[in-house]
């Protein structure tokens, strides 16, 4: 019996405990604390004062599983006499729990403990301990605020020089707002109430017309000058978060989901744009304008100064005591709006599938659901708004009050004359406004901090495949492909392939066989290096992978795949996607040899055909041809070959093989097929089978041997014998 303590929690478990963590529902679902705590003997649930609420013998059970529900979870373990929840969680916890989920499955199965590496860590702030949500690893309570903003404005640097005159342009503005209710004071001061019929009444109303007119003037140009900036700013923020998104590696894509990015690329661009070119420029001219009126005011009668500033304090101080809960509603309120974009994302990337299945209902309900929880947030936050509002009001609404009070009982003692209280009136007004308006200013940095952090993630985040800063760029490529013991995991702990070993000539044509799951696309992935391996190295002409640079790799590396995507475009700017330059004789070629030039003639637009989103005009067959004819014109070295023909009729496949056939000669080639039929004219084929090499050699050597491929080539043509019957 071991004694394990954990904050306030005191677990007593038989064996090593392997895995302890909080959990936030009961066995109900209802929000309450749970500690799930694993050792290589015995599950237990216990309760937020370490009493045992559940056990289970880990000998007893078969597996565990996970499932997910709208916003929770639960984790489930299989034992002989049936299923059982062990514990509820809400969505946050999902990460944590499939770990624990692991961990049962490995004592379940007698296999090694998985060891975690820092990718599979629940992500969470170190500060608070809040998870991350929403793809983000970043904490909206504890982030650096006075640093991020800091980072925001260096946008502005390449316009600093516009930034000046527009700053110039809001000075000028800020002083020709004091003007009126001085002018005001003295035509009520020395014009009206000596009743001077002079001349002065026109010269200062006049005055006063000029003053407005240059004060519009001022506001145009400042205004058009920050569109012109906004609008530059927007496309650097734009630019730099695309051209970093370009820049990171396929892994960082594998674990968040892509509509997510939309929103980073276009909304919280807008919002930076909209918090330099509003919110700072209005905070500035704000600020300038609060400083001035508080200068005038005390010139004119600093004790009705005095009063007039009374309210100030209780202002900002209730607006410093409301910002953290406006930072927290405005970040809530953003992953509401996100999550909505990703639904919609998600429904109408897949809308075939959606109504293939007949689920238009479903989409529709979870739709609902996201925008009520969206509708809910926006009514907490900008109602918060609408109570703040009138509440500053009344608070400055006070000040306004004992100006006119004391001021009047001063006007009707002779201390100080009417134009001087009219104007300390009008300035009153000027200086409550920017109080009034400190909760939009409170919005407008919220939702640039925010937006600020969210970009930043991207920017900041470092490519897990990168080139190395010597990266070498070879004369030529021959083909010449060595896998030296590579071991590989997409979670280091779990390794898909392992020790990995294969010489391929260059010109050689290889055959990668095996079941689903056994790690040949993973095996493709390395070769193409959007993953580096954990374990060993992958020669090309004798340099290792890591130290090429990706771009030469890339360039000769075509690619044709099972699912083919192709661009909302035509079908000759599809073909000419890897060589922009290509001539319609080039293209026109590459399509003949792809065996698509005779589908593509007799379209009514013939190569100016628009394939529509993800080729969805064209049929499967139609779009592989068109991606065999794309890598035909790139012209690789090395081709990739993975389930190319899997999804298309036995007269298309025909077609497809004899654009194959033609496109390997004289290129080092690595293909993946369902049909092993199609491997038969491969130089040499490798059967993968639980990440390990079984078997290699030629398709009659390998039929020869009864094995791993023998078995797999008679289930197939069982399979077919079956489909026969059938037909």
């Amino acid at each position: 019996m071991s004694l394990i303590e954990k904050s306030h929690l005191q677990v007593q478990i038989e064996g090593n405990l392997l895995f302890l963590a909080k959990s936030d529902m009961d066995e109900a679902g209802k929000f309450e604390e749970r500690w799930l705590a694993i050792s290589d003997r015995e599950i237990q649930l216990l309760d937020r004062q370490g009493n045992k609420l559940k056990k289970f013998e880990v000998a007893a059970i078969i597996s565990s599983q996970m499932e997910q529900y709208i916003g929770a979870g639960s984790l489930i373990v299989e034992q002989s006499q049936g299923k059982e929840v062990v514990l509820r969680f809400s969505s946050s916890f999902m990460q944590k729990f499939s770990i624990a989920d692991r961990v049962i499955n490995s004592l379940a199965k007698k296999e090694e403990i998985p060891k975690l590496s820092k990718e599979d860590q629940p992500k969470q702030c170190p500060n608070c301990q809040r998870p991350f949500d929403d793809g983000t690893a970043v904490c909206s309570v504890c982030v650096d605020r006075k640093k991020v903003i800091g980072r925001v404005l260096d946008f502005t640097k390449p316009y600093r020089g516009k930034v000046i005159l527009s700053i110039l342009f809001l000075i000028i503005a800020t002083l020709l707002e004091l003007a009126p209710p001085y002018i005001t004071k003295i035509i009520v001061d020395d014009v009206l109430e000596p009743k001077d019929m002079g001349s002065a009444l026109l010269i200062l109303v006049l005055l006063l017309g000029v003053t407005g007119l240059v004060l519009a003037l001022m506001q145009f140009l400042n205004g058009v000058l920050g569109v012109w900036i906004g609008s530059k700013i927007m496309g650097d923020i734009r630019k730099e978060i695309y051209e970093s998104l370009m820049r990171l590696s396929v892994s960082y894509f594998d674990r968040r989901q892509t509509s997510q990015f939309i929103g980073r690329v276009n909304s919280d661009a807008e919002s930076i744009r909209r918090f330099l070119t509003e919110g700072v420029l209005y905070i500035i001219s704000q600020l300038m304008l609060l400083i001035a009126l508080i200068l005038m005011m005390f010139s004119l009668n600093w004790k009705l100064a005095l009063f007039a500033l009374l309210p100030s304090p209780i202002v900002l101080l209730f607006s410093i005591f409301i910002w953290p809960r406006v930072q927290h509603l405005w970040y809530k309120q953003w992953q509401s709006i996100n999550k909505l974009n990703m639904i919609v994302g998600d429904a109408l990337q897949g809308i075939r599938v959606v109504k293939a299945f007949g689920q238009e209902g479903q989409e529709k309900n979870r739709y609902i659901q996201g925008n009520h929880a969206l509708v809910s947030q926006t009514i907490k936050t900008d109602g918060m708004w609408q109570g703040v509002f009138p509440l500053f009001s009344f608070i400055t609404g006070t000040g306004m009050l004992l100006v006119w009070y004391f001021g009047g009982l001063s006007v009707i003692s002779d201390d100080i004359s009417l134009g001087t209280l009219l104007a300390f009136v009008a300035y009153l007004g000027m200086f409550f406004g920017p109080l009034q308006w400190f909760n939009q200013m409170l919005s407008w940095v919220s939702e640039g901090v925010s937006s600020g952090n969210r970009i930043f993630e991207i920017i900041d985040a470092p490519a897990e495949v990168p080139d190395k800063k010597n990266a070498k760029v070879l004369e030529r490529i021959e083909g010449l492909v060595q896998i030296e013991n590579v071991t590989f995991g997409y979670e280091k702990h779990n390794p898909v392939i392992k020790n990995i070993e294969l010489d391929v000539k260059a010109g050689e044509m290889i055959g990668l066989v095996g079941h689903s799951g056994a790690g040949k696309s993973t095996l493709i992935n390395l070769i193409t290096r959007f993953y580096d391996p954990n374990e060993g190295r992958i020669m090309l002409d004798g340099v290792d992978l890591k130290d090429l640079k990706q771009e030469q790799l890339h360039q000769n590396i075509g690619v044709v795949l099972q699912e083919t995507f192709l661009f909302d475009g035509t079908i000759a700017e599809n073909i000419a996607y890897s060589k922009q330059d290509a001539t319609p004789e080039e293209i026109m070629r590459a399509a003949k040899i792809a065996n698509a030039h005779e589908f593509v003639v007799k379209m009514a637009d013939g190569y100016d055909t628009k394939v529509g989103e993800r080729g969805h005009r064209l049929s499967g067959g139609q779009k592989q041809r068109v991606a065999i004819a794309r890598a035909i014109l790139h012209d690789p070295r090395i081709l990739i070959l993975d389930e190319a023909t899997a999804s298309v009729d036995t007269e298309t496949e025909r077609k497809i093989q004899e654009a194959i056939s033609r496109l390997v000669k004289g290129r080092t080639t690595f293909a993946i097929a369902h049909r092993l039929s199609t491997l038969r004219n491969a130089d040499r084929l490798v059967v993968i089978d639980k990440g390990k090499i079984a078997e290699v050699g030629t398709h009659d050597e390998l039929l020869e041997k009864e094995g791993i491929y023998y078995k797999l080539v008679e289930a197939q043509k069982e399979l077919s014998q079956i489909k026969g019957v059938e037909a």
